[in-house]
């Protein structure tokens, strides 16, 4: 960060609160910062695609780095074919595209940010490679 090298000791979390569901206020989104600082976190990785808008405000605020996780996941095709077989399908490369595409946008001017996942549980291939 910055041209220096830091230790990332980070967390996964869901933007889910467990009396709203995913109806998140700003109360639960700084009770789970809190709670990371607290136990000396300094990175969370968004599971598994981009979070509300204010919670990358938040997280710039209170100094915790995020990975950034675009919304693609394909794992339902692990059983059935192959976790990469959309990876690979050139017809999906437009939809792969748009959605990294789509959370770098939105996410690429918050200081908090220090890397993007191009999905979770998605494999890799061809759809991957052009995302990067």
């Amino acid at each position: 960060v910055n041209g220096e090298a830091i230790l990332v000791c980070g967390v996964n979390r869901h933007e889910w609160d467990p009396k709203l569901g995913k109806a998140l206020r700003e109360e639960s989104m700084v009770r789970d910062i809190k709670l990371m600082k607290q136990f000396n976190f300094n990175a969370v990785r968004n599971s598994h695609y981009p979070n509300a808008h204010r919670w990358y405000e938040l997280c710039d605020e209170y100094g915790l780095f995020v990975i950034d996780e675009a919304n693609i996941e394909t794992h339902g095709f692990a059983k059935v074919v192959h976790l990469s077989l959309l990876q690979n399908d050139w017809r999906w490369k437009k939809a792969f595209l748009s959605r990294v595409k789509a959370m770098v946008r939105r996410s690429r001017n918050h200081p908090c940010i220090i890397g993007w996942s191009l999905g979770n549980e998605s494999g890799s291939g061809d759809n991957s490679r052009a995302c990067a």
